[in-house]
């Protein structure tokens, strides 16, 4: 009997960049006066945490907005809103 153990750290290798991009993000928002639960990065979780009284949001497409818009606000952009409503002006 024989047990064949095949480390290669691959998960490792696909995880380090998230890890990453999670520390900057972390350090960018320590530097930008924000305390507390991140919301905005919870696209890069599986369960995300959420302030006392609110619900998990676990749609993707909204998490991004979320990065996204948070980021925009941060750099003094406007916020991705997709109404179309700057067809009609």
């Amino acid at each position: 009997m024989q047990i064949k153990i095949n480390f290669l750290c691959r998960d490792s290798i696909l995880a380090a960049p998230i890890v990453l991009d999670l520390a900057l993000f972390s350090d960018f928002a320590h530097r930008a006066g924000m305390k507390g639960i991140q919301e905005w990065l919870s696209f890069y979780y599986k369960s995300p945490m959420t302030a006392p009284g609110l619900e998990p949001e676990h749609d993707l497409f909204i998490q991004q907005t979320k990065l996204k818009n948070t980021l925009r606000h941060l750099m003094g952009e406007d916020q991705i809103t997709h109404l179309g409503l700057e067809y009609y002006a």
